[in-house]
């Protein structure tokens, strides 16, 4: 919850984990993996996390901060890569339900949206978090036509209606309405 000078913007590295606490609405559990597990069981994983998500009964009323974090026990260091490879495969289907992943570990090469500069999922431990898609995961999905339709039809009204304070989300919107057209 703390500032990061590398993040290039003001406040927490994830601004939703405060709020998600406060909300009573974040929860970390730690499963344990079969040290033998393939991308495929990754991905079997990343679906029954997906599922007991949806199905929790969070305290707080907004969904958008409910938050799920997995602490992955067991996995050896050598397989740190399948969350990555996890992550890319279940991404579609997620997205398709209006859910966000993201990936940590020790040498997990996702960068900062504001600073590519900036490892900003290098985690001691591996780790898989979830959520409800947000207003500024545009920046997250506007490379590939359905992920920004998956957007564009949850917030595309926002942005249409000229209520996004953070211009660089008003920019991500444009670039991809501009690559992939309207839903």
């Amino acid at each position: 919850m703390r500032p990061h000078e590398r993040i290039n913007r003001e406040g927490a590295v994830c601004p939703f984990v405060e709020s998600s606490m406060k909300a009573q609405s974040f929860r970390i559990e730690e499963w344990r993996v079969d040290p033998d597990i393939d991308a495929e069981g990754m991905v079997g994983l990343v679906r029954r996390m997906a599922e007991a998500f949806e199905t929790t009964r969070w305290e707080g009323r907004n969904r958008v901060l409910h938050t799920l974090v997995l602490v992955l026990t067991g996995l050896p260091e050598e397989s740190h890569r399948l969350l990555d490879e996890a992550h890319a495969l279940a991404k579609p289907e997620l997205v398709g339900r209006g859910l966000m992943l993201a990936q940590f570990h020790p040498d997990c090469d996702e960068r900062a949206a504001r600073n590519p500069e900036f490892e900003v999922s290098r985690s001691p431990v591996p780790m898989l978090a979830m959520r409800w898609m947000a207003f500024h995961d545009v920046l997250f999905l506007g490379s590939d036509p359905e992920w920004f339709a998956a957007y564009e039809e949850r917030y595309g009204g926002r942005h249409e209606r000229g209520s996004v304070a953070d211009p660089m989300f008003a920019e991500a919107f444009a670039e991809a309405r501009d690559k992939w057209g309207t839903t």
